[in-house]
């Protein structure tokens, strides 16, 4: 995948360790970061997430960006693929700052991610996502992202999406 995205709006490019403060802003806030796992207090910890990022784009052509508004290049979220629970496709993933959120951010970084997958050679992203992760689940149907399953794991029910890229531009 490229390493770096544009849209009308936003600027996506991979993930360098200079990038550790301006993540690490979105990782340790509690209302952007809601995963189970919650916000994330170490630096040490973003810049290691960041350098895992970074072995998969080299290793495996899987790239995770940095999303900036053009109009101002601060970054307000990030998306990309990665290798989940979902076997030999990618997932992606996703994660707009709080106070961005709200004005279509997250599809517009979201589909060009997917867009660059597809020109990659990925044939099918997945997605998987909480019942109760309504914003995201609003996401992933704008992008075309169709519910294939129902699973349960150790924190509760999560349903898995998928994307066929290659019905893309057919």
């Amino acid at each position: 995948m490229a390493t770096t995205l544009r849209t009308p709006r936003l600027d996506l490019a991979a993930f360098v360790l200079e990038d550790a403060e301006g993540l690490h802003a979105l990782f340790s806030d509690p209302l952007t970061h809601t995963f189970v796992s919650g916000p994330i207090t170490d630096i040490a910890k973003t810049r290691e997430w960041i350098a895992r990022r970074r072995e998969a784009h080299e290793c495996r052509g899987l790239a995770w960006y940095a999303i900036r508004a053009r109009s101002s290049d601060v970054l307000i979220g990030n998306c990309g693929l990665f290798l989940g629970r979902t076997g030999d496709d990618p997932e992606i993933g996703l994660e707009v700052a709080h106070r961005e959120r709200g004005h279509g951010i997250a599809p517009e970084a979201a589909a060009a991610v997917l867009g660059e997958a597809h020109a990659a050679g990925i044939r099918r992203v997945w997605a998987t996502v909480r019942p109760g992760n309504t914003a995201s689940l609003r996401v992933l149907d704008r992008i075309g992202m169709r519910l294939h399953r129902r699973d349960d794991d150790a924190h509760g029910e999560l349903l898995y999406l998928c994307a066929d890229l290659g019905r893309l531009g057919s």
